[in-house]
């Protein structure tokens, strides 16, 4: 038996805090939006690394994920490359970018810096400041004299849209991984507010044993499941064991650990005065040249619901959608070697494996996360206010596979049991045997859950409600299935839960009598269909759905009604509904609907009703193969398997990328395409499946593209080169993996020889197509 005491809660600390308005607060719990507790779920995506003519569309991927903040870092070096003049146009206008948030309801964060990182050249700032001789990311009034002409043009660029007036700015966040200088972070937040930056709350990172100015700035805080920065060593970056377990620890003194020149010397901040909020919770990560993992997406949700499960009040992911470097006149703008820092990372390419991707890709890890949002957004005001409770018998350290993680968050009656039996593969868990859990909660009673013990999976994570209200006169005493969402249809309340692998899933409920006493009844289901519907009462029913189809659910409204609707990705603009294109998928609406009917235009899947299976009305969606994938020839120009010159250097002496020089000597390989390969009016995205160390993809001798080799494909959108492509063609430069070379790929696909292959190509083709319901 695993046993876990619910203490009674401490009251709240408030007024403590140099921040808020009367509309959005914070006390040393959580936060407070219009009086109710607020669980904010936060995704970062940089405009400026972004073409201006695709936001919306981004943006409204990243809603429907279940995102409302967006973070975007201002990149000075974007904004004044030259001294003389600020660029805010184009891809570069943050007031056209915040605007548009808040078109599309998103709440906002702005990381003003000055200086930020994000992987960016001098991690942020301009070369003529990074060359002055002054005292940079501190008081020296030489150079903050140089900060306030910066912070000035930021303040025209946000005027008018603060939360207070309106807007959709909830935040700032001066500097970033400052550890050392808390009077300085004070400094910023005071010149910014002189400037008449109004925001209701002010962030700064807190990892890396960071002190702060205390009660100034809501300490933020990050975790990544792996590590390009750390060395080309072999397996699993250490410094990421923690962030798959459930702790009251909320630094991380790895992020960053590269770029500290000194070790911290204070204790950080203080835990009891703050609640647990986080804006880095590495949601994917790049590759840089000397060390490229993958993120799997089972490591990027097990790692955020143990954020959940430790006590998170606030869900920040970076990056939660991927971005491209820009080139800019006077040089590239990537983090480099070359420029002083410890890495090389690509010239272009920050797709970070993200949720979304660097061309709007939607990867499992986004399907992953949206499940957890759904549920964020269904029970996280009441989770917030729920602190946590660790269990009585706890890994002894960051190498106990054997004891199980769990933790409670409850407010002493209800909660949510949690459990992570999952971390990165080279370190799997095993199977958890004969697994019951014992809550006492603060009145003495006791909640069991499950009835008889059960074993856990290995890699399984999930989170198991107890005493939870469902309304319609039932509280959900325990369950072993995670709760989902809800939705009214009709007169009806329909409450999801997913199952959890391997556990028959079990509901024991108190519903209440006419004459207010409680009955205990209990409901299961061995049937392994998709969709099960059990009914609770005459207007309340449980609607249990595998894992799978949890990945595939999505709540919106469509023509004003609730709606939840099953399909491989959607949006809702205006109302309509829109999904994108497939060869053939399934669709599922809830409530259900006569029919779809696709809206005639270039791209029309043909869309038939199929038979239901459960509570949800089913149609099938098909495309010809050949509207959604074209095979490409690639023509070899010099099919040398040539070697990167080896080279190191950087403050760690790591390996260094390749210089633009050494691509003349580089295998090379072209591609021609015809007016039909790249239609008008659909995204068409190059996936190219190769082996080998790094390449460069070039139309008319210009970079658009770049690759470092990490086993995943590799992926660029052609839509908005197609005039050159038609006319250049497309050139591959690469080199050979270089087995000798100290780079860290995983050691299951390592190549044992110099090794370039490139093994297929193709391009895919989609399109948002609107759909009509009846």
């Amino acid at each position: 038996m695993h046993h876990a005491v619910v203490r009674q809660p401490a009251p709240a600390v408030a007024g403590h805090l140099r921040m808020g308005n009367p509309r959005i607060r914070v006390d040393s719990q959580k936060l407070i939006r219009d009086g109710k507790a607020w669980f904010p779920v936060m995704g970062e995506f940089h405009f400026s690394r972004y073409d201006a003519k695709l936001w919306c569309l981004e943006l409204e991927r990243m809603r429907e994920g279940g995102i409302t903040v967006v973070s975007t870092y201002v990149f000075w070096q974007h904004h004044q490359e030259r001294q003389e003049s600020f660029v805010w146009t184009g891809n570069r206008d943050l007031r056209a970018f915040i605007g548009l948030c808040a078109e599309l309801g998103l709440d906002v964060v702005v990381r003003i810096g000055p200086w930020v990182h994000g992987e960016a050249r001098n991690g942020g700032f301009p070369d003529w400041l990074q060359a002055l001789p002054l005292q940079h990311r501190s008081n020296d009034e030489a150079y903050l004299g140089h900060v306030r002409p910066f912070f000035t043009e930021i303040a025209r660029q946000l005027d008018g849209l603060y939360f207070g007036t309106g807007g959709p700015i909830v935040a700032i966040q001066v500097e970033n991984e400052l550890y050392d200088q808390s009077a300085h972070i004070l400094t910023l937040k005071e010149l910014a507010l002189g400037l008449g930056m109004d925001a209701p709350l002010w962030t700064a990172t807190a990892w890396g044993g960071a002190e702060l100015p205390e009660n100034e700035v809501l300490p933020l805080y990050g975790g990544y499941p792996e590590a390009f920065w750390e060395d080309a060593h072999p397996g699993w970056a250490r410094g990421s064991r923690k962030h798959y377990f459930f702790t009251d620890i909320r630094d991380d003194h790895s992020i960053g650990a590269d770029l500290r020149t000194t070790a911290s010397l204070g204790q950080g901040t203080d835990s009891t005065r703050y609640p647990y909020a986080t804006c880095e919770l590495g949601s994917g990560m790049p590759s840089a040249y000397h060390r490229r993992p993958i993120i799997p997406a089972h490591d990027v949700a097990a790692l955020a619901l143990a954020k959940v499960g430790s006590g998170s009040a606030w869900q920040g992911y970076y990056m939660y959608h991927g971005a491209s470097h820009p080139v800019g006149e006077l040089s590239s703008l990537q983090e480099s070697i070359e420029t002083g820092y410890p890495n090389d990372l690509p010239v272009i390419s920050y797709d970070f494996q993200a949720p979304v991707g660097e061309h709007g890709q939607l990867r499992e890890s986004y399907h992953r996360l949206r499940a957890q949002h759904l549920f964020l957004a269904e029970v996280g005001p009441e989770l917030a206010g729920m602190p946590l409770t660790l269990p009585q018998l706890l890994p002894e350290n960051l190498d106990d596979v054997e004891t199980l993680r769990w933790s409670v968050r409850s407010d002493g009656h209800a909660g949510f049991i949690f459990v992570n039996n999952h971390q990165p593969s080279t370190d799997a868990l095993a199977a958890k045997e004969e697994v019951q859990f014992r809550v006492t909660l603060t009145d003495g009673n006791t909640v069991t859950v499950p009835e008889n013990p059960v074993t856990i999976p290995a890699g399984a994570y999930f989170v198991w409600p107890f005493n939870l209200d469902l309304g319609r006169g039932a509280t959900l005493h325990s369950s072993t299935a995670q709760l989902v969402t809800s939705v009214v249809a009709g007169q009806k309340k329909v409450v999801v839960f997913s199952r959890t692998a391997g556990i028959e899933p079990v509901f024991v409920l108190d519903l209440a009598n006419d004459d207010g006493s409680l009955r205990r009844v209990r409901l299961a289901s061995s049937v392994e269909a998709s969709q099960v519907e059990l009914a609770v009462t005459e207007n309340l029913s449980i609607l249990l759905i595998t894992e799978a189809a949890a990945l595939r659910l999505w709540k919106t409204e469509v023509d004003g009604v609730p709606r939840l609707i099953l399909a491989e990705s959607l949006l809702v603009r205006d109302g309509q509904l829109h999904l994108d294109a497939a060869v053939q998928q399934t669709l599922g609406v809830f409530p259900a609907v006569e029919s779809l009917l696709a809206v005639p235009g270039s791209v029309a899947p043909d869309i038939r009703r199929l038979e239901d299976h459960g509570p949800f009305r089913e149609f099938s969606l098909h495309l010809p193969a050949s509207a959604v994938e074209t095979t490409v020839h690639v023509h070899t120009v010099r099919d040398a398997v040539v070697l990167a010159p080896r080279r190191s250097g950087g403050p760690q002496n790591r390996a260094a990328a390749p210089l633009t020089e050494d691509y003349e000597q580089s295998a090379r390989f072209d591609i021609t395409f015809a007016a039909e390969q790249l239609p008008v009016g659909t995204k068409n995205v190059l996936h190219i499946d190769w082996v080998g160390d790094c390449a460069r993809a070039l139309v008319g001798g210009r970079l658009v593209s770049d690759n470092y080799w990490n086993g995943l494909p590799w992926e660029m959108d052609l839509s908005e080169h197609r005039d050159e492509l038609l006319l250049h063609g497309l050139s591959i430069r690469a080199f050979a993996y270089d087995p000798g070379a100290a780079i860290y790929v995983e050691e299951s696909i390592r190549p044992q020889r110099p090794t370039l292959e490139i093994s297929s190509v193709g391009i895919r083709h989609s399109a948002l197509v609107p759909v009509t319901i009846s």
